[in-house]
């Protein structure tokens, strides 16, 4: 059962962020919403009208309760730079099964998911990650992600590096699902 929090209470939860073109955090189900350095993050309620979060709506900033509850639950799979990590809510707050919905949110901890940001970027995010003024870290793909979420991620980095490299990847097995291989080129179109 949900219910709201007294306002003054103030919670700790885990998110993923995606990296955004200008190298800020960017939310994941709001693509447009930039978490700015050094400011909260204040939620609004797009279709209800009232104050976010409401214990009838979907509005306000989400969290997970620990990182295996997000890492079980939420989902991330568009493809780019991946930071998984702290963050502090209140204001109002709605306690969810998975964790939280809050009115007010600002990061605690970051650590950038390893392999979702190319290497000779990863440099250049540090220092960006860097201005949010908490601890920085990089996580472990597998640590930071599971199930569904785990496994779409991971074709997408193989892939990508395969493009990246010039190789040309096809897959041993999706989904117990072996694709067949050509034995030859295909013949010549044409009379010869």
């Amino acid at each position: 059962m949900t219910g709201v929090v007294a306002e003054a209470a103030s919670v700790r939860g885990w998110r993923y962020w995606q990296v955004s073109p200008r190298r800020r955090l960017r939310s994941v189900a709001q693509r447009h919403v930039e978490w700015q350095p050094g400011r909260p993050v204040n939620a609004i309620c797009l279709t209800g009208g009232h104050p976010a979060p409401s214990v009838n709506c979907s509005c306000g900033v989400s969290a997970a309760s620990d990182l295996e509850t997000l890492r079980q639950h939420g989902l991330c799979v568009l493809p780019g730079g991946l930071v998984v990590g702290e963050v502090d809510l209140w204001g109002r707050v709605v306690d969810e099964p998975y964790g939280y919905r809050a009115q007010h949110a600002l990061p605690a901890s970051l650590a950038i998911v390893e392999g979702t940001v190319d290497e000779d970027e990863q440099e250049s995010l540090e220092q960006a990650l860097r201005a949010y003024g908490v601890a920085l870290t990089g996580i472990a793909l597998e640590d930071a992600v599971a199930g569904t979420t785990a496994a779409m991620l991971s074709f997408q980095l193989m892939s990508s590096q395969a493009s990246r490299s010039g190789d040309r990847w096809v897959p041993e097995r999706v989904d117990g699902w072996v694709p067949e291989r050509e034995e030859s080129a295909a013949p010549p179109l044409g009379d010869g």
